[in-house]
């Protein structure tokens, strides 16, 4: 506890009440001594008996570098129910609230005076690099009434994935990479296998149009030497120099997602280990979720279909034994696939955590 520049105030009056009433006489002593006596003594009361408060942070989701989500933060009793927007404090307290992140958040703002326990603080976060960043711990400082004295009171904290930014890829690159997986299919299509739904990048000449004409959807046929498909085998790596490894999470990203778009499956080998990633969103955020932390690293793959390596002056993306900067990969075109999540904002169950339900955008 302490005081705070008005209660300096208060005790320095008191200071000079004192000797005015010791040179002359009690009255002026009285008169002045007594009330800041009393109102520092209700200040120390006050803030004596006041608890750290429960905290709940509204944590946002796990998401790509360059969204913006809110934060909120609730106070309640901390032998109460679970802090929101409706169950607050019994006995709000003035004070202040001062959020801490950590590096690659960036926050519109950060200290808050305000009523703890009556309304919740409420800020925005970009995500500004890939990684596991912290949310918090955030300072509470209790004030008395008076604002004479204050006390600081701690709080818990939160983390926060953010995934590496995605590019879009520019149509030729996509060709080149779904002939990789075409390669791996075989000619003959003697075998009728089964009808389907028709995905994107079948022939027209597979459509079984008998089949269609009774449904809204379009239907092809598949033959069973269609079904013997191959995955492409993309194998990554990164230079120990500063921002490689962002560079070569941030490629290896935007190529998968954008061939599991096109309906081909990627085996990703990482310097720590291997993944398959398919149109199952489930294996795209294992994906993403790896890259986020991923370091350094030497290609553990030499012979895959695609290798991608960063180094200190850019991305090296290798297809098929030819050798292209990743930057002549990238379309200016927006980005139409990834792991996304709504807006928290638009959530009605506030303050319980990660109230967002994760989606796929495509």
């Amino acid at each position: 506890m302490r005081l705070t520049r008005r209660g300096k105030a208060v005790v320095a009056v008191g200071v000079v009440a004192v000797v005015s009433g010791l040179a002359f006489g009690p009255r002026s002593l009285n008169a002045v001594v007594v009330p800041a006596v009393v109102a520092l003594s209700a200040a120390y009361l006050q803030l004596r008996w006041v608890e750290p408060p429960a905290v709940a942070r509204d944590v946002p989701p796990d998401d790509h570098v360059g969204r913006t989500y809110p934060v909120r933060l609730f106070f309640g009793d901390p032998d109460g129910p679970r802090p929101s927007a409706e169950a607050g404090m019994d006995r709000p307290f003035a004070g202040a609230v001062r959020e801490r992140v950590g590096g690659g958040i960036d926050a519109d703002r950060l200290v808050f005076e305000t009523v703890v326990g009556a309304v919740p603080v409420e800020y925005e976060v970009t995500y500004e690099s890939r990684g596991r960043h912290r949310l918090g711990p955030a300072a509470v400082t209790a004030r008395d009434a008076l604002g004479l004295a204050e006390t600081d009171l701690s709080t818990t904290t939160s983390e926060v994935l953010v995934y590496p930014e995605v590019h879009a890829i520019a149509g030729w690159a996509r060709r080149d990479l779904r002939a990789l997986h075409e390669t791996g299919v075989h000619e003959e299509r003697r075998e009728f296998d089964r009808l389907r739904e028709y995905d994107r990048g079948d022939s027209l000449r597979d459509v079984h149009w008998k089949s269609t004409a009774k449904r809204d959807d379009l239907i092809v046929k598949e033959f069973s030497a269609e079904a013997e498909t191959e995955a492409v085998s993309v194998a990554v790596g990164a230079a120990a120099a500063p921002g490689a490894d962002d560079g070569m999470a941030e490629a290896t990203a935007s190529l998968a997602l954008a061939l599991v778009e096109d309906g081909v499956p990627v085996d990703v080998s990482l310097p720590d280990g291997t993944l398959t990633v398919t149109g199952e969103r489930g294996s795209q955020v294992r994906l993403l979720e790896r890259l986020a932390v991923i370091g350094p690293g030497r290609v553990a793959d030499a012979d895959a279909d695609v290798t991608v390596y960063g180094e200190a002056d850019g991305v090296r993306v290798s297809v098929g034994g030819e050798d292209h900067e990743f930057a002549d990969f990238r379309s200016d075109r927006p980005v139409t696939y990834g792991v996304s999540r709504r807006d928290p904002r638009a959530d009605s169950d506030r303050g319980t955590g990660r109230t967002a339900d994760g989606e796929v955008t495509a």
